[in-house]
């Protein structure tokens, strides 16, 4: 596996070599956009929404806009201000995972040690893995990389580590935010609620889960490129006239299919 980034863990004095690994992957079908007449790729162009002309690259510059006024940066202006130290992982700090909201958990990635012919030295890094197994804390971490600040948890995880990125606290919107209906729920209504739940209640495997969609899209594209015909299903979203009749025949379905 590839790695996106080398650098160090900062544990207090000590650094630790380490490279940095994507823990997840993309598996979607990406579609072009094409010329309906021809099947010529469409392309974009940068275009002056004043004169309608085709720009290059060294005529287009970074702006923001203020009360109407377009002020413009250089470059050098912008890199001014960017984090210098991109090469350290700083750990700010230990705590629980449970002090970690669960809101502002984001990507996920690995972090293995780094190569001995680069510096890399494992004892480092078990130390600190061994260390936050045996305290059963997890690490708060700082980083720059692409010229962007990041925090990020840190935990032991089978034989190196798991990094997850997580929002800053601005990133997230209050759930306030939301419209909520509010509405009167009889308390029998939701004990009938709470049997389906008991019943509907399994083990859960992460691992028997696989992302279909994408296999049927992938079907989609082989029947078209055979030039067979595609029937697109209508949906229709089933009417709830009672809870009560539809807890009824849930729980029943339920209990059926658990015999």
């Amino acid at each position: 596996m590839r790695s996106l980034w080398s650098g160090f863990i900062s544990f207090g004095s000590i650094l630790i070599p380490i490279r940095l690994y994507a823990a997840s992957g993309d598996i979607h079908v990406h579609f072009h956009q094409v010329h309906k007449e021809d099947c010529g790729r469409v392309r974009y162009k940068k275009v002056c929404e004043k004169d309608g002309e085709e720009l290059t690259p060294n005529e287009i510059v970074k702006a923001y806009i203020i009360a109407g006024e377009c002020i413009q940066f250089t470059d050098e202006e912008i890199e001014a201000y960017k984090p210098i130290d991109t090469k350290t992982m700083h750990i700010e700090g230990f705590c629980n995972s449970d002090e970690i909201p669960v809101v502002a958990l984001s990507k996920p990635y690995y972090l293995g040690t780094e190569s001995p012919r680069k510096g890399g030295v494992g004892k480092s890094f078990h130390l600190l893995k061994k260390a936050m197994e045996k305290s059963g804390k997890v690490a708060v971490v700082k980083w720059v990389s692409r010229s962007n600040e990041y925090i990020g948890m840190i935990e032991s995880h089978y034989d190196g580590f798991l990094l997850k990125q997580l929002l800053y606290h601005e990133q997230v919107r209050s759930p306030e935010e939301m419209e909520i209906i509010q509405g009167e729920i009889d308390e029998d209504l939701i004990d009938k609620g709470v049997k389906v739940l008991d019943k509907m209640t399994f083990d859960f495997d992460w691992t028997e889960y696989t992302e279909t969609y994408t296999k049927e899209i992938q079907d989609l594209i082989q029947r078209k490129f055979l030039g067979e015909e595609v029937e697109i299903p209508e949906f229709k979203p089933p009417e709830v006239k009672s809870l009560e009749a539809e807890l009824e025949k849930m729980l029943s379905t339920v209990e059926e299919e658990s015999k």
